[in-house]
């Protein structure tokens, strides 16, 4: 697809300038300037369709993934995003480039172990959670004790360490229901440890169907398979989209290249 690869030093930048951003060198280790990033980052939507594409273009899974300059790249010229994975590794590369401490961990959903990435960041000493791929955008700490709400997206998270403090599960919360939904495990991983999680998730099935969630201000907006969902504060709407109308609506619905749409669902048909 050409999706126009950057070099390490030329990433940073690109993204700070495709989002009007400070990049000097005095501001990158504020946290006014960490937040100004995160936020930028948030815009970025989560899809697989990127994910299609690379695997059936690559060949195999390790080649298949697409490093930080390829997700900033795709962004600026695409509207494309990434999953978990490569969205957790594009964000740790911007903080660490800014000069922030980061690292990845691994979460665990029902569906199995290590099927979920995000990423810890020490602010002040102290240990603080962001998932880009579940748009828990603004660093959270990571203190034991009690359960901590968390308004992310459009909804409420309910983030509860366990009693050592190495795990933290993650529910969500709309009108009075509380479903979980992952256990973050809080020890960093290495690259190969994060790699081979990462590889794996090649072959699962979401692989088989399209699957979509962007967020633009209080409107959250998701797709699996043809049921699109949109919500906000007050009403939450899901319809089944036609075969026929899917390039356009994902097109428009998550502002991604139609041609990047089209590309995923023949493969996808194939």
């Amino acid at each position: 697809m050409g999706w126009g690869i950057m070099s390490r030093m030329d990433t940073l930048a690109e993204f700070m300038g495709h989002f009007q951003l400070d990049a000097g060198d005095g501001a990158r280790r504020r946290p006014q300037a960490l937040a100004a990033v995160t936020r930028a980052f948030a815009r970025i939507p989560y899809e697989n369709v990127t994910k299609i594409i690379r695997r059936a273009e690559a060949g195999g899974d390790e080649q298949a993934r697409r490093g930080p300059g390829e997700v900033i790249a795709g962004h600026i010229r695409w509207g494309a995003g990434g999953t978990c994975f490569s969205l957790t590794s594009a964000l740790r590369f911007l903080l660490r480039a800014l000069g922030w401490d980061a690292e990845y961990i691994l979460a665990d959903r029902r569906y199995g172990r290590d099927t979920h990435s995000a990423l810890l960041v020490w602010i002040d000493g102290g240990a603080h959670l962001l998932d880009p791929g579940y748009l828990l955008t603004e660093p959270v700490p990571l203190a034991t004790g009690a359960p901590t709400v968390v308004a992310s997206a459009g909804e409420r998270l309910l983030l509860t360490p366990d009693a050592t403090g190495g795990k933290v599960d993650l529910a969500t919360l709309r009108g009075g229901r509380r479903v979980h939904r992952l256990t973050y495990k809080v020890a960093p991983v290495d690259d190969g440890e994060f790699g081979k999680a990462w590889d794996a998730s090649f072959r699962w099935d979401m692989m088989r169907y399209p699957l979509l969630a962007r967020v633009s201000g209080a409107r959250r907006s998701y797709l699996r398979g043809s049921m699109l969902q949109v919500s906000d504060a007050d009403s939450v709407r899901r319809r089944d989209v036609p075969q026929d109308e899917l390039v356009e609506n994902v097109a428009r619905e998550f502002g991604i290249h139609p041609s990047l749409v089209a590309r995923a669902l023949d493969l996808l048909r194939s």
